[in-house]
């Protein structure tokens, strides 16, 4: 069962009992109204008779029970059958009696006992009022006058109105129900949304969103969903590419192996043919070494690529004009040149000497490959508050905006011809990456096609006057 349904069936059930309680409440009340206002009435009507049969029996004769006897027929004869009445002598002889039948004798003769006491009573045929008052008589005697009033007309208000309110409170509690259902519907369409975007969602639109507005619980809800999705959408995504770069890297790392092995296993096939001939024997050896030398290197950058991302760095003080001194020492002697543009005051980083002097060389060295227009590749240093910049740019060829998201995934080259020519492998900007995160930053790359090429990395700077209170584990 549905949830629209199930509180249909919770909200009908109390809707039809408030329904029926407040009709109930409200012809009650007009019954009980109406019920009064006839007993006042009857008690209004008893005190005129009263009055009159006073005057009666004071000019009567000294026989009271035969005074009351004609006082009785005489009223009888005006007011018929639309009430009743009885009169009894102070002894509580009945003298006169025009009750209706189904009023008895026994509930008349109990109200002798207290006068003036008006009483409900339910007969055969109706409901009564009845009220008995005593009434002074000539002599000093007295005389007993029992009022039987009609009650039937508010009871048979009362009925009226039930049957006329049972209709009423059916097309009522038809309307009602009606407008219940489509307020309900209005207000579960958003979960219906949910449920349709859950299903959507498991059977692969990950880009599925609900989009309910509002502030209610169930826009939260809504809002908590699409972050849901948005995050899974995210983390799909994410595994999608590592998935795809772990292939790439498999691929590539297979092609970076089985290019230098085919070269090794031909020219040793050379050497084995060659006989006497010394020439092609140490051109063969010549290339194997060469390409023994490749592998080596590949495995080197990918040994420490490894130890970069798994085993941590230990980073401490380091002067920038220490780095710069180990990077010239370091920089091979060809063109072209690098300028560098660092401040004239001392500068202290927090890093380590050698991982930095590698990402620098790395990136100084695909600067140089670039073939920059003004012959030289530029160096970088700023100081921007806590942090230093360093930035190596070139004026060569640049690189396509839709290559750069990729530069630091391994063995991904721009240019795969030109770079193997080059004895590039595709890993030194991952290493780079791997490096400047060990650090706490990472590279950011911006570049122009024929105008050349920027990359940046910032390092937390560290006060001149202030000794470092030790090493720090990243």
């Amino acid at each position: 069962m549905k949830l629209s349904q199930k509180l249909l069936l919770a909200v009908l059930p109390v809707l039809g009992l408030v329904l029926s309680l407040g009709g109930w409440l409200l012809i009650r009340q007009n019954f009980h109204r109406a019920l009064s206002e006839l007993q006042y009435q009857a008690e209004t009507a008893q005190q005129r008779e009263l009055y009159a049969l006073q005057l009666d029996l004071r000019a009567g004769e000294e026989d009271v029970t035969a005074s009351l006897m004609e006082y009785g027929a005489s009223v009888s004869r005006y007011v018929g059958e639309e009430r009743g009445f009885a009169l009894f002598t102070g002894e509580g002889v009945l003298a006169y009696s025009a009750v209706p039948e189904d009023v008895p004798l026994t509930w008349q003769q109990a109200l002798l006992a207290d006068p003036s006491r008006g009483v409900l009573r339910s007969g055969q045929e109706g409901r009564w009022y009845l009220i008995a008052d005593a009434v002074p008589a000539a002599y000093g005697s007295t005389v007993y006058y029992v009022g039987v009033y009609p009650m039937d007309a508010a009871y048979d208000t009362q009925q009226s109105l039930l049957a006329s309110y049972f209709w009423i409170e059916l097309l009522a509690f038809g309307a009602a129900g009606g407008a219940v259902w489509w307020m309900i519907s209005r207000l579960t369409r958003p979960l219906h949304t949910l449920e349709q975007a859950g299903r959507e969602i498991a059977a692969g639109a990950y880009d599925r969103r609900t989009g309910i507005g509002g502030s209610d619980e169930i826009a939260a809800l809504s809002r908590s969903f699409d972050d849901m999705t948005a995050a899974l959408e995210d983390e799909l995504g994410r595994r999608a590419l590592a998935v795809r770069q772990r292939e790439d890297f498999i691929t590539a790392l297979t092609h970076e192996l089985k290019t230098p092995m085919t070269s090794i296993l031909g020219y040793a096939q050379m050497m084995r043919t060659a006989g006497d001939d010394l020439e092609v024997r140490e051109k063969s050896a010549a290339y194997i070494a060469h390409e023994a030398r490749r592998i080596e290197a590949l495995s080197r950058k990918l040994l420490r690529l490894m130890e970069v991302e798994q085993e941590g760095v230990t980073l401490s003080a380091l002067p920038v004009e220490e780095l710069l001194t180990a990077l010239r020492r370091a920089l091979p002697e060809t063109a072209p040149p690098l300028l560098v543009q660092a401040p004239r005051e001392p500068v202290t980083v927090l890093g380590d000497a050698d991982l930095l002097c590698a990402l620098l060389l790395n990136l100084i060295s695909n600067a140089r490959r670039a073939e920059p227009r003004d012959g030289a590749v530029h160096l970088d240093i700023t100081a921007e508050g806590e942090k230093v910049r360093f930035t190596v740019w070139d004026t060569g060829r640049g690189i396509p905006a839709e290559e750069l998201p990729r530069l630091t995934e391994p063995f991904y080259m721009v240019d795969k011809s030109r770079s193997r020519a080059q004895n590039g492998s595709g890993i030194g900007l991952a290493l780079c990456q791997a490096i400047a995160r060990a650090h706490g930053t990472c590279l950011t790359f911006a570049s122009k096609v024929g105008e050349g090429t920027r990359v940046s990395f910032c390092l937390t700077a560290l006060p001149q006057k202030e000794e470092p209170h030790g090493n720090t584990e990243s």
